[in-house]
């Protein structure tokens, strides 16, 4: 029996599948009133079975299923019978009953695909044909299908079903051309190549950004005898598809020889050229490969494109003196070309030759002066450096160029704020936000330099207006949630922190993934003695995301010791220092790594362990020499 709530329960669920269409005809004799009593019964034994279901006891629901069919066969009934015996993998009866189901109501294809799987299954693959063959009348649409069909033909020796199958799609004014291109592969691989060109060439011509049809009739041509004609259309691909690695690779495959290489040299432009180049080096001709970059540089470009593509392969193979020079002479050739001196500036920092890009930068603020990203990347080509009064110098000289460039006002704040001199940065920020009052990076920095002096309102007032600005962007909230809570420790404000936990709560319904997130408000709560089976479950989730965090590590540890679990506590604790140990992490300031000492000495000493807590609490002191707490752990630790 099934009680009175899951009934009410079962109902719900099955309300709108259970109605009267699509019943058999009861048989002649029956009153009304027996009627309807053999359909009640039929409803409880299809209620107990959903119940069954819910539970995954396929069995009894099937039980309980059968009773209802000799009651009541409805097509409801018979569909959720094939259900179940699908889920027992009994494919036979399951067949049976989604026949029986589909006979009854033929719109069913939810039951019709149950029915594929397991002819399918049970390697009935005539009658799969069959099932698809009926499906595609229901859904003509389903592309897949007809690639199914094609291979259940094949495997069925009803191969002469394919052409008018295929003919049928291609027909159809709505058959993507990825599919059409499809189709001519098939018909290509089956000897139909007339019909597969004529299908390629129709889709070259409605479709050009098909980098399939292109290869695929150059493949036809190809596997026909015709080679040179195969690759004329290899590049013709490359040309109308300039990003297309695949191209490049098989044209590559058919240039035998000096000549046939000299031919296309002759005949492309220096960006068809890059690419091919490109697509030689990554075959291993490397030989021919420089012969093509040669041969660039040597027909002096005429665009700027045309110098960057060749730049671009020094780039890639890490040459970068013959970069400086092949830059020079664009530089010589075009000399106002801002766009060459921002790239060539930005591949020499790639190439960590920072002295040289600073003076690439100069180069060009002296020939286009007005220039304000030039201005922008040299002083940030200085900030690398550390050359912090030579960048501002820079953006002052660009500033009285173009006072209302924002992003040179907050590079001038980002200096000072990098020199310490936090308040000196407010007034860049602000005169920043009111050239820009969108931006969400000057608020953020505006709001880190409030934090920094300790101004906590205005702070949260500057990360509140980030956080409006991008909705998507949830670095305004964790901003805001690390203030508030840096705010109710320096200041004791319960207040702050429970804001601190709303934002940090509303972060998480944005991107429930945010790692950093997931551990700041677990270490929250662990390290306030708070909702500490939540930390526990906030930390071992970003944890999963990060296994090899140490400061995630340390956080799910503490939150453990904070619970009393010492023996866990210290699992996490000592893989949080083995990893702290093992790489270089340049995020983990020493303040983080004395935190991770100080916690792993907490542990030990709770676990008897006296020495090693003295051993780490002392490396935590080496890290933070002024932590009056850890002098005072040590001072009272008892000498063994």
């Amino acid at each position: 029996m099934i009680t009175r709530t899951e009934a009410i329960l079962v109902l719900l669920i099955v309300a709108g599948n259970w109605s009267c269409a699509g019943r058999i005809p009861l048989l002649g004799g029956m009153d009304n009133v027996e009627v309807e009593f053999r359909q009640r019964q039929a409803m409880q034994y299809f209620l107990q079975a959903k119940v069954f279901e819910t539970k995954k006891d396929f069995h009894g629901a099937i039980v309980a299923l059968r009773n209802a069919a000799d009651l009541d066969p409805t097509a409801t009934i018979y569909a959720q019978l094939a259900r179940n015996y699908e889920k027992i993998q009994d494919d036979r009866m399951a067949l049976v009953f989604a026949r029986k189901s589909v006979n009854i109501d033929s719109r069913q294809v939810d039951l019709r695909h149950l029915a594929l799987r397991a002819y399918r299954r049970s390697g009935q693959k005539t009658e799969a044909a069959k099932e698809i063959e009926e499906l595609l009348e229901i859904e003509p649409v389903n592309w897949r299908f007809y690639f199914r069909l094609v291979h259940l033909y094949i495997e069925t020796d009803q191969e002469k079903k394919i052409g008018p199958l295929f003919d049928r799609a291609l027909k159809r004014s709505d058959t993507p051309p990825e599919v059409r291109v499809n189709i001519a592969y098939i018909l290509s691989r089956i000897g139909n190549y007339k019909k597969a060109e004529s299908v390629f060439r129709e889709v070259v011509q409605t479709h050009p950004q098909v980098e399939n049809a292109w290869l695929g009739l150059a493949e036809v041509q190809i596997v026909q005898g015709r080679k040179e004609e195969g690759v004329q259309y290899y590049r013709n691909a490359a040309r109308a598809l300039p990003e297309s690695r695949v191209a490049f690779r098989e044209l590559v495959k058919y240039i035998e020889g000096k000549s046939a290489l000299d031919q296309i040299m002759r005949e492309e432009g220096p960006r068809f050229l890059y690419r091919l180049g490109i697509a030689l080096s990554d075959s291993g001709r490397f030989m021919e490969a420089v012969r093509v970059f040669e041969f660039i540089v040597e027909m002096a470009p005429r665009t700027v494109g045309g110098w960057l593509d060749v730049a671009r392969f020094y780039i890639y193979k890490d040459d970068y003196d013959r970069l400086d020079t092949l830059m020079d002479r664009a530089a010589r050739a075009m000399p106002d070309s801002s766009e060459i001196y921002l790239f060539w500036g930005t591949a020499l920092e790639r190439g960590n030759r920072f002295e040289e890009a600073i003076g690439v930068y100069r180069r060009g603020i002296e020939r286009v002066p007005h220039e304000t990203q030039l201005h922008l990347f040299w002083g940030l080509a200085l900030e690398q450096q550390r050359r912090w009064s030579e960048a501002l110098s820079v953006y002052a000289a660009a500033l009285d160029l173009h006072p209302d460039y924002a992003d040179l006002h907050l590079r001038w704040g980002i200096v000072l704020t990098k020199q310490d001199l936090w308040a000196e940065a407010l007034s860049k920020y602000e005169r920043s936000a009111q050239v820009d009052p969108l931006s969400v990076e000057i608020f953020l920095h505006w709001g880190l330099a409030l934090q920094r002096l300790k101004r906590w309102e205005a702070a949260v007032d500057r990360f509140q207006k980030a956080a409006q600005l991008e909705a998507d962007d949830t670095r305004g909230l964790f901003y805001l949630g690390s203030c508030y809570e840096v705010a109710s420790r320096e200041t004791g404000r319960s207040d702050y922190f429970e804001a601190a936990v709303e934002a940090f709560e509303r972060l998480l319904r944005l991107n429930p993934q945010d790692a950093y997130a997931l551990n700041y408000l677990g270490y929250m709560f662990a390290d306030s003695g708070l909702r500490l089976h939540e930390a526990v479950e906030l930390l071992t989730k970003a944890v999963s995301l990060e296994p090899n965090n140490s400061a995630f590590l340390d956080s799910l540890g503490w939150a453990y010791f904070r619970l009393g679990d010492v023996e866990r506590a210290n699992e996490f604790i000592v893989q949080a220092l083995t990893e702290m140990a093992n790489k270089y992490e340049p995020e983990a300031s020493a303040a983080d790594q004395a935190i991770i000492f100080n916690h792993a000495g907490d542990i030990a000493n709770a676990m008897g362990n006296t020495s090693l807590a003295a051993d780490r609490w002392m490396r935590a002191l080496e890290l933070a020499p002024e932590n009056q707490d850890l002098k005072n752990k040590l001072y009272v630790l008892p000498v063994p």
